[in-house]
C-alpha cells in the first residue's frame, strides 16, 4: 500500500514539474480548468476567497462517478466517510472523524437550502443534481449546532428560461433499473417551471441462505417540482417540493468472526424491511438592493417510515423488532448581508426550528427467545413509545474586513435549544398489558459559537489561510435506554484549528488545495449497545482529538485530458475515555475513521466528428480506504481496500450512450459492523457492478 501511495504522489510531482518546464508556446494555450465557486448562499464566492477546506463536485463528475446518494461521495472527498449501513434508515456521516451513528447528526446537510436534521432522511436518491459542496470543519457560526464536523450542500438544477427535456435510462447487473425524466418549461418572461420524476429498482446484491431470497431489494419512486418567479432584477422567489417513496428489503448482516476478521453467510429466519415516505418543501425569497440583500427561507419536512427487523440475524427466532415513526420539521431563516461592494462586509441572521418525532418500538420475543432467556410465557413483547420534540432559535453575525492582501473575518452565533420527551413502556404477557414505566422530561441547551479566520492573498494564484472555530452538537434523549443513568447524553464541544494553502499555476491548468487540521474534542458522543443487546444509545467520552492533512490536486496535462488526486490522512483517538473499571479505551482509535483515503483518476476526451459520433469520453478512477476500526475497543477492523471504477461515453449531438462499472475488480471488504446480543455482525461490501446508460436531451 505504501508503494502505491508513493507512486501516486511521485506521478503528481512529476506532472507539476513537467508543466513547469513547458515552452512559452505551450503556456499560451487556451485550455484551462473551470473556476471553483461555492454557491452556498452564505459563502457564494470563489473557493480561493473562502478560508476553509471546501470541495465541489459538479454535475459531470456526479454522472461519471455514478454518484447516486451521499454514500457515494465518500470516494471523492478527502476525510469524508459514510459507511453503507444496509438501509436508508440510519445514515452515519463522518468528516475528519466527527460524526454520530444515531440521534442528531454531527454533519449538516442542506438540500436546496432545506435543512435535514434527521439521519433517516440523509440517504435519498440523487437526480437532477447540479452540484454537491462539502465544507470540512465546523460551520456552526453560520449553520448551527449540527455542523460540528462540516456541511454538505446539495444543489439541484434551477428552472431556466429555455424549454428543455432530458430523459435518462440505466440498466445494470442485479437487475438494476433506473430512469429519470426532467422537463424545464418557461411561462412568459417572469416564471419558469421544472419537474422531475425518478425511479430506481434492483433485485438485491445479497442472498439470505436461510430463505434463499435476496435481502436488500429496493423500489423507490421520487419526484420534484420547482417554480422560479422573477418579477424584477431585484426580487426573485423560488419554491420547490420533493417527494420520495422508498420500499427496501434488509438487512444484509452476517455473523462476524473477529479472529479471522471475516463475515460469514447471511442467514436469518424472518424477512426484514424498511419503508419510508419523505416530503421536503421550501420557499426562498431574495431581495437585492444597491448595498445589501435580504433572504428568507421557509422549509418543511415530513418523514413517515416503518421498519421490521430480525434483531438477532440468526436462524433462531429470538427477537423481532418493529419500529414506526413520524417526523415533522418546520424551519425559518432570515439573513441580511452586504453586497461585497467595499472593504468591509457583514452578515446578520436569525434561525428557528421546531421538530416533532413520534416513535413506537415493539420488541417481540420469538419461540427460541422465550426458551433461551427462560421466560415462562407463550407470548411476550413490549412497546416503547417516544413523543419527542426539539425546538431552537439562534442569532448569528459575521464580519469580513479586507486590508490589501489580508482578509480577516470573525463570526459568532448564540444558539438555544430545548428538547422534551414523553415516554411510555408497555409490557404484554400472554395477552395482558401493563404499564412498566412512563415519564415526561425536558432538557435545554445554550451555546456561544465563535469563529475567526485570516487569509492572505499573496497574489490571485496563491492564498494561505488559518481558521479557528468552535464546534458543538447538542445533547438529548436516547431513543433506547434500560436505566435512568442512560436516559440522556450531554452536549459535545470541540475547538478546531486549521491552516491551509490554495494555489493554481500555469494559466489555471493546475489547482491545489492543502489543509492541516487539529480538533480538540470534549464529551464526545459515543455509540453504545444497551446492556441487553436489543438496541443502541449514546454516552459521552471524556476527551478525544483528531488531526490530519488533506490534499486536492487537479491538473490539465493536455487539452481534453483532466487528472486529479485527492488524499486525506486522519488520526483520531480517545485521549481520556474510561468506560468502566474494566474497560479503559484511552489511546484507542475512534471507530469509523479510515487512517487515510485517496482518489486518483482521469478523464480523457477524443473528438471523432464522424456522422454517427462526435466524441468519446473515458473516465477511470481508483479509490482507496486505509485501515479503520469498527469498535472503540479496536478489536475489529477493516484493512485497506481499493475500488476501481470506469465510465465510457459515446456522444452524438444531444445523445449520450455510456458503459459504466463500479468496483470492477470485485474487491472483497466489509462496509459496516456492529455488535448486538453478544455477537458481532458485518455487512459485506457491494460486489462488482456493470451497466449501460442512455441519456437524451431535446
Amino acid at each position: 500500500m505504501k508503494k502505491l501511495l508513493l507512486l501516486i504522489l511521485t506521478i503528481s510531482f512529476f506532472q507539476v514539474n513537467t508543466f513547469a518546464r513547458e515552452t512559452e508556446q505551450d503556456s499560451i494555450k487556451k485550455y484551462k480548468l473551470d473556476e471553483i465557486v461555492i454557491q452556498s448562499p452564505k459563502y457564494n464566492r470563489n473557493v480561493f476567497e473562502i478560508p476553509a477546506a471546501a470541495s465541489m463536485i459538479p454535475e459531470r463528475l456526479i454522472e461519471n462517478n455514478r454518484v447516486e446518494s451521499l454514500t457515494d461521495i465518500s470516494t471523492l472527498i478527502p476525510n469524508f466517510f459514510m459507511p453503507d449501513y444496509g438501509s436508508k434508515l440510519t445514515s452515519p456521516v463522518y468528516i475528519r472523524g466527527v460524526g454520530n451513528r444515531i440521534n442528531t447528526p454531527s454533519v449538516g446537510l442542506y438540500v436546496d437550502e432545506i435543512p435535514y436534521f434527521e439521519k433517516a432522511a440523509f440517504n435519498f436518491d440523487f437526480y437532477n443534481v447540479e452540484r454537491i459542496e462539502v465544507l470540512r470543519g465546523p460551520q456552526g457560526t453560520l449553520y448551527g449546532r449540527n455542523t460540528m464536523g462540516g456541511l454538505i450542500n446539495v444543489i439541484t438544477n434551477k428552472p431556466r428560461d429555455k424549454r428543455a427535456t432530458t430523459v435518462s435510462v440505466d440498466y445494470g447487473n442485479y437487475n438494476q433499473i433506473r430512469s429519470n425524466i426532467t422537463h424545464n418549461q418557461p411561462i412568459g418572461k417572469k416564471v419558469a417551471l421544472q419537474g422531475s420524476l425518478n425511479q430506481r429498482h434492483n433485485d438485491g446484491f445479497y442472498n439470505n441462505t436461510f430463505s434463499n431470497t435476496e435481502v436488500d431489494k429496493i423500489n423507490s419512486y421520487s419526484g420534484q417540482l420547482k417554480a422560479l418567479f422573477t418579477p424584477s432584477k431585484k426580487f426573485n422567489a423560488l419554491a420547490n417540493i420533493q417527494y420520495e417513496d422508498s420500499r427496501q428489503g434488509g438487512y444484509p448482516y452476517a455473523l462476524f468472526d473477529e479472529e479471522k476478521m471475516t463475515a460469514g453467510e447471511i442467514s436469518y429466519d424472518k424477512e426484514s424491511l424498511y419503508n419510508r415516505k419523505l416530503l421536503s418543501a421550501g420557499l426562498n425569497l431574495k431581495y437585492t438592493a444597491t448595498d445589501f440583500s435580504v433572504r428568507a427561507v421557509s422549509s418543511f419536512q415530513s418523514l413517515d417510515d416503518f421498519q421490521e427487523i430480525d434483531q438477532d440475524f440468526t436462524p433462531e427466532s429470538l427477537f423481532f423488532v418493529v419500529q414506526d415513526q413520524q417526523l415533522q420539521m418546520l424551519a425559518q431563516e432570515i439573513n441580511i448581508e452586504s453586497n461585497q461592494n467595499g472593504n468591509y462586509n457583514w452578515l446578520f441572521g436569525a434561525f428557528g426550528f421546531k421538530q416533532l418525532l413520534d416513535k413506537a418500538v415493539t420488541v417481540e420475543y420469538g419461540e427460541d427467545g422465550l426458551v433461551k432467556y427462560k421466560i415462562p410465557l407463550s407470548e411476550y413483547y413490549y412497546t416503547k413509545t417516544y413523543n419527542n420534540s426539539n425546538s431552537g432559535v439562534a442569532f448569528f453575525h459575521q464580519s469580513t474586513l479586507d486590508l490589501g492582501g489580508f482578509t480577516f473575518s470573525a463570526g459568532i452565533r448564540a444558539d438555544y435549544e430545548k428538547a422534551t420527551l414523553d415516554y411510555a413502556d408497555d409490557r404484554v404477557r400472554n395477552g395482558n398489558s401493563t404499564r412498566a414505566e412512563e415519564f415526561d422530561s425536558d432538557m435545554d441547551f445554550f451555546e456561544i459559537l465563535p469563529k475567526v479566520a485570516l487569509k492572505y492573498s499573496i497574489n490571485e494564484y496563491l492564498v494561505p489561510y488559518v481558521t479557528v472555530a468552535k464546534g458543538y452538537n447538542s445533547g438529548g434523549f436516547n431513543s433506547t435506554f434500560e436505566d435512568d443513568e442512560n436516559r440522556t447524553f450531554d452536549p459535545e464541544q470541540s475547538w478546531n484549528y486549521e491552516a491551509g494553502l490554495k494555489a493554481k499555476w500555469l494559466q489555471q491548468r493546475i489547482y491545489a488545495n492543502l489543509a492541516f487540521f487539529y480538533i480538540d474534542w470534549t464529551n464526545q458522543q459515543v455509540y453504545q449497545t444497551v446492556p441487553s443487546g436489543t438496541g443502541s444509545m449514546l454516552t459521552n467520552a471524556g476527551k478525544s482529538e483528531s488531526k490530519g492533512v488533506e490534499l486536492e490536486l487537479k491538473a490539465l496535462p493536455a487539452q481534453n485530458f483532466e487528472t486529479w488526486l485527492t488524499f486525506g490522512y486522519n488520526e483520531a483517538k480517545f485521549i481520556d475515555y474510561v468506560k468502566n473499571e474494566n474497560q479503559d479505551y484511552s489511546g484507542n482509535y475512534l471507530p469509523y475513521v479510515p487512517k487515510y483515503s485517496f482518489n486518483v483518476g482521469g478523464n480523457y476526451m477524443v473528438n471523432v466528428r464522424a456522422k454517427w459520433l462526435d466524441r468519446v469520453r473515458f473516465n477511470l478512477s481508483y479509490n482507496g480506504f486505509g485501515k479503520h476500526y469498527w469498535h472503540e475497543s479496536n478489536e475489529a477492523y477493516q484493512n485497506f481496500y481499493g475500488l476501481l471504477n470506469h465510465r465510457i461515453n459515446f456522444e452524438k449531438n444531444n445523445v449520450v450512450f455510456s458503459f459504466w462499472g463500479k468496483n470492477i475488480l470485485n474487491a472483497d471488504y466489509n462496509s459496516f459492523y456492529f455488535q448486538a446480543l453478544g455477537n458481532s455482525y458485518a455487512q459485506i461490501g457491494k460486489p462488482a457492478t456493470f451497466g449501460v446508460n442512455l441519456k437524451v436531451t431535446f
